[in-house]
């Protein structure tokens, strides 16, 4: 009985040892983790950065996925605050002392972009695309960028690249429609939504993709027909729709029912930002820019992430409006520098509207010499009226509001009102030619009276994909007489003399090299007409050896190298080369048909027939689709 009493120690023994257990540094830390992350969901900053210290102290540190959480808290808190310098800072600070951690990087990258530091961003992206060419995240948001500092052509390729790599990817193919509606290939875009709407037809996000593409070409009709076959819907998407539907009364000018479309989202909340921004602009519509500008200001109170958009189009507005100085004051607080020269511009016509020269000189003295030339051009040809100005303004605050169908008109008016400005010659090419119009856009621009030399070259470019080879080639010639020294002019005649002298493109091609020794172009054709045409690797090894050094990582050039090194009897250094192809574009016939003739003649039959299968069944073209066909008969 006496030994019975050692029982009674179990359950304080346990207690103690649960009390130990739950204060072990591990727990207190996964405790105060747990409760840091519910303040930051319901938005409690506050609350979320205490428990955050908390985990900190109990453990010493944090794992790298709690130090990521604590950054975007932190830049949270920083925005709220209106210190997007700071939260731009210890996001690179991040960066720099974590640079193996993806993820940091992205972060960065997402910031700079929503503040307008689009160099920045590119910077981060790159490094880890450098990296990791198929790092899916850091591609989508590349296309982001690119496509914000306005080389739609480029964001087009990142999402081209990923759609191909992921073709089942809903992510990638919705950006690639979007960005084909935004350069006016409204009917390619469709293809591409109609196959997603083939397999899910209920889609919402292609679904007002598809009306988007209809409003682009005006095509007001076909939207409302979308719009009016949508039988149903998830609640979360009724605002979007909503929206589409203001745009099509907008459209046919009937604002009034716009505006009551839009009538049960306008409660000032950030769920109803997109609603608010529309309200914006059906005022901007119907010339009430102070209440625009109201709205604006109440999106920039209710959210931080749209804080800076707004006080961008606040800016605008006001020089619509014809009051420059309100602009310049808008715009205060604003950090214009040279990696946010979209700003530069504008501040540069503000302070011309107001006959304040000597800002114009200060600010152009601050600038790097690339951006000082390009401004004293846009300086040169701005014309210091309000009216102009407001005008043009009115043509970037629809720009930056994605409203294509209201950029064209808007650009239309200031060309038929000022035909002679380059400003308004230069916008109105631009528009023509992005609807697909290029004979109309050489035209237009060949108005210029005395054009520098980037106009003469995109009227050269502008002949050439119009089909007007001979004004091409006696533009081309003029420009190189003019100047022998400029990259690329050679590498433009050599092109548009291919198909009626070949003999001449290649004397052009090395008159380009003796200019530029690194020509990608040059060097890629040049090689491939010794190492394929003339099978001679010894004649094509110079110019294999500067590509190889130059580490392109374009797939084409790539193709190029592993080709001809291939074809020459280097099969197994040929085969990485194509091989890192393929890796760049999942897929590509071209490519594929390439490695199977490779693996062919290293006795690799299976695997080579596989590939070949899957090139012939792509329906992309490519030259090399009989000698494909013939292989994989060979084959069996």
């Amino acid at each position: 009985m006496k030994k019975l009493w050692y029982l009674l120690l179990i359950p304080a023994l346990a207690a103690v040892a649960f009390l130990v257990w739950q204060n072990l540094p591990s727990k207190r830390y996964a405790k105060h983790m747990t409760k840091a992350r519910m303040f930051a969901k319901e938005n409690n900053t506050s609350a979320a950065r205490l428990e955050y210290q908390k985990a900190y102290d109990a453990q010493g540190g944090y794992t790298p996925y709690a130090s990521l959480e604590v950054l975007e808290l932190t830049n949270r808190i920083n925005l709220q605050d209106r210190n997007a310098a700071l939260a731009l800072a210890n996001s690179k600070s991040f960066v720099e002392k974590n640079p193996g951690i993806k993820q940091g990087r992205i972060i960065l990258a997402q910031l700079a972009f929503q503040l307008g530091e689009t160099e920045t961003a590119f910077e981060a992206l790159n490094t880890l695309i450098e990296a990791d060419p198929g790092y899916f995240p850091a591609r989508l948001l590349l296309t982001s960028v690119r496509a914000k500092q306005g080389r739609l052509d480029l964001a087009e390729d990142q999402l081209r690249y990923l759609y191909e790599k992921y073709p089942d990817s809903v992510q990638a193919l919705l950006p690639l429609a979007e960005v084909l509606i935004k350069q006016g290939r409204v009917v390619e875009s469709r293809t591409f939504l109609g196959r997603l709407l083939a397999d899910n037809p209920k889609h919402t996000r292609a679904r007002l993709l598809m009306v988007d593409s209809y409003l682009r070409e005006r095509q007001v009709d076909s939207a409302a027909l979308v719009l009016d076959a949508w039988k149903e819907s998830e609640p979360e998407h009724q605002q979007a729709i909503q929206v589409r539907k203001a745009r099509i009364f907008s459209l046919n000018n009937r604002l009034p029912e716009a505006k009551s479309a839009l009538a049960p989202y306008l409660n000032p909340k950030e769920d109803n930002l997109q609603a608010l921004s529309e309200l914006a602009i059906l005022h901007v519509k119907g010339g009430f820019y102070d209440s625009a500008i109201s709205v604006y200001r109440s999106m920039a109170e209710i959210s931080p992430g749209a804080r800076q958009s707004s006080e961008n189009l606040v800016f605008y507005l006001h020089l619509k409006n014809q009051n420059p100085a309100r602009a310049l004051e808008a715009i205060k607080g604003l950090q214009v520098s040279a990696k946010r020269n979209n700003l530069l511009a504008p501040l540069i016509a503000a302070y011309i509207a107001i006959g304040q020269e000597n800002k114009v000189a200060t600010l152009l003295e601050e600038q790097p010499d690339s951006v000082r030339k390009a401004l004293e051009d846009f300086r040169a040809d701005m014309v210091p009226d309000k009216d102009f100005i407001g005008q043009w303004a009115l043509i970037t605050y629809y720009g930056l509001n994605h409203q294509d169908f209201w950029v064209f008109q808007a650009v239309k008016d200031l060309y038929a009102k000022w035909p002679r400005s380059e400003l308004a010659i230069t916008l109105y090419t631009g528009q023509l030619s992005a609807v697909g119009n290029v004979k109309e856009a050489a035209k237009v621009l060949g108005t210029l009276e005395k054009p520098n030399l980037t106009q003469q070259i995109a009227i050269l470019q502008l002949l050439s994909r119009s089909g007007q080879p001979e004004k091409a080639i006696a533009v081309a010639e003029k420009l190189s007489k003019e100047n022998p020294q400029l990259h690329g002019i050679n590498t433009t005649l050599a092109d548009l003399w291919m198909t009626k002298d070949k003999a001449k493109a290649y004397l052009y091609y090395e008159k380009e090299l003796a200019i530029n020794p690194f020509n990608a172009v040059a060097l890629n054709n040049m090689a491939w007409e010794y190492g394929i045409n003339q099978a001679s690797l010894e004649k094509a090894t110079p110019y294999l050896d500067k590509l190889k050094a130059a580490k392109n990582l374009d797939p084409r050039i790539l193709d190029t190298i592993g080709w001809i090194l291939a074809m020459n009897g280097k099969l197994e250094e040929g085969e990485k080369y194509i091989r890192n192809a393929l890796d760049l574009t999942p897929d590509y016939p071209a490519f594929q048909f390439h490695l199977a003739y490779i693996l062919n003649q290293a006795g690799k039959r299976d695997e080579a027939k596989k590939i070949l299968d899957s090139a012939l069944s792509n329906k992309l073209p490519f030259e090399e689709r009989k000698e494909a066909e013939k292989l994989l008969a060979q084959l069996g």
